[in-house]
């Protein structure tokens, strides 16, 4: 706990009116209403208000001097040898959680997901994404101090950053909560990053989508994940490809597939059909005479890179759709055209059944 002596900047023996008189300067410094509510004041305004309302009380700055913070907040505080051990299992805590905050850790890893269309994942794109990310400040060029003001050193901490205190074993050396381990304050905190000389923006990254890429496929951008903490290194952006589905084509490995309706028509008599390409624009294929429904007819190259670089092919499935007429107009047409035509499967399949019913 740093001593609320040094947060006001007075000696441990200080009279009340100087202790006073600190903590009107201060806070008259800090107050929030005087920084137009930053946070980083308010924070440092607690301090000091705390500070104050110990040392101005008689009864809580005898406790404070006699056993230390501790005493104010639990129901008493053990003299001699207790005491002793209580304070040095406290300051030991204290030492192991500051050690702790200096240790370099990798800040976390990330992971958006980049929906991009088919033709991008089959044939690559550039492409960006958004993530929100903490950059140095323009404005009070990272110091966190406003444009025509100055920092100063800590009172707290004297510009050291840290604050020792205890000796021998209870001994303990923590970051200054004053000036956060920085050594230097800024009386006037920057309006832009709230003093914390970073703002928080939103970046277009370019990712190239490779060629050939699946759906669940991970990029990764290097450090452009959570920052580290205690110098450590960023972590890295994961992006994870959702591929959108075509409106005319899907996917089959190394192939693309396509479904074409044709009309009755078409599929006796032959014809063309009209087949969307990944490229954009078309190409037309012939419908032969006598198609039935459902058969496939290939165009080569035009389907999705494989691994050997070579092209899939485009797979398009002809499908003899049944017409919607009116059935009293039809009814003669349909009539004359059963006279002539004939259904060579059909008439296997009659055959077939025949010779069924006779074994």
């Amino acid at each position: 706990m740093t001593s609320y002596y040094r947060l006001l900047g007075v000696p441990e023996g200080a009279d009340p009116s100087a202790i006073k008189g600190a903590y009107r300067n201060l806070a008259r410094q800090y107050h929030p209403d005087h920084n137009n509510g930053h946070p980083l004041s308010e924070r440092r305004f607690r301090l000091i208000a705390e500070a104050y309302d110990v040392l101005s009380d008689d009864e809580k700055r005898l406790k404070y001097d006699r056993f230390g913070a501790s005493a104010l907040t639990r129901r008493g505080s053990e003299p001699g040898l207790v005491g002793n051990v209580q304070r040095l299992v406290t300051n030991i805590e204290q030492a192991l959680e500051s050690r702790m905050r200096q240790v370099r850790k990798r800040g976390e890893d990330r992971r958006v997901v980049l929906d991009v269309s088919l033709d991008q994942a089959v044939l690559g794109a550039s492409r960006a994404v958004q993530v929100r990310r903490r950059t140095r400040c323009d404005r009070c060029q990272s110091t966190g101090a406003e444009p025509g003001t100055s920092l100063e050193s800590c009172h707290v901490c004297t510009g050291q950053g840290r604050i020792k205190t205890g000796s021998g074993l209870l001994a303990v050396e923590n970051v200054c909560p004053f000036c956060e381990s920085k050594g230097r304050i800024a009386p006037s905190p920057c309006s832009g990053c709230e003093g914390i000389g970073e703002q928080e923006r939103v970046l277009d990254l370019p990712v190239q989508v490779p060629v050939g890429a699946q759906p669940g496929r991970r990029l990764v951008l290097r450090g452009y994940g959570e920052p580290g903490q205690a110098g450590g290194d960023a972590g890295d952006l994961f992006v994870e490809l959702s591929v959108k589905p075509h409106a005319l084509l899907q996917r089959d490995g190394s192939d693309l597939r396509c479904s074409v309706p044709i009309s009755v028509a078409e599929a006796v008599v032959g014809g063309e059909a009209t087949v969307p390409v990944l490229e954009g624009g078309t190409v037309t294929v012939r419908v032969p005479p006598r198609t039935r429904s459902g058969q496939t007819l290939r165009i080569r190259g035009r389907g999705c890179p494989g691994s050997t670089g070579e092209r899939g092919d485009l797979l398009v499935k002809l499908e003899v759709e049944t017409p919607v007429v009116d059935t009293a107009v039809a009814l003669d047409l349909l009539i004359r055209l059963e006279q002539v035509s004939f259904h060579p499967e059909r008439a296997e399949f009659r055959a077939a059944l025949r010779r069924h019913l006779e074994s």
